[in-house]
């Protein structure tokens, strides 16, 4: 299977608006794992703006730089999705964006070591990249470490 050529994706999906600004690392951002997935506990990290019925919906214009919470025992049915792009509000199967069934089968199944109590969801397509990186991202990476995170799973969407 070939591999998603995403970034021309995006530019032909959104071709009418500024291109995007992508970020460029010159060192690598990742850890490497320190133990077995069969061992850690891990988190779900999407950006496609999904919510819980009780929750705030996300701020429909680009650039909310707020996230949610959702249990990991929240019934899909309480959960919708508010963000700026058309192809995430219009998702039929919500585990394609935010597989939040799918990992309580891998915990179920022993394939994970724990499914992290909430998983988390903000709205992507933020265009304000320091601000994220400063604001939103810290807060989200000292609520990992609350929960003795070991690893992510991040869903772009």
């Amino acid at each position: 299977m070939a591999p998603v050529a995403y970034i021309e994706q995006i530019r032909r999906l959104y071709a009418n608006e500024p291109p995007y600004q992508w970020t460029v690392n010159l060192t690598s951002p990742w850890t490497p794992m320190m133990k077995p997935v069969r061992e850690c506990r891990i988190a779900l990290i999407s950006s496609g703006g999904i919510y819980h019925r009780s929750q705030e919906p996300f701020n429909s214009v680009k650039n909310d730089l707020t996230f949610r919470e959702i249990p990991k025992t929240a019934d899909l049915a309480d959960l919708r999705v508010s963000h700026y792009s058309k192809n995430a509000r219009d998702v039929k199967d919500l585990n394609t964006i935010f597989p939040l069934q799918r990992f309580r089968e891998l915990e179920a199944q022993e394939r994970i070591g724990e499914f992290a109590s909430v998983a988390f969801t903000f709205m992507g397509r933020i265009f304000t990249r320091t601000r994220l990186q400063k604001e939103m991202a810290p807060h989200l990476i000292e609520r990992l470490k609350e929960l003795h995170v070991d690893a992510a799973f991040l869903v772009p969407v």
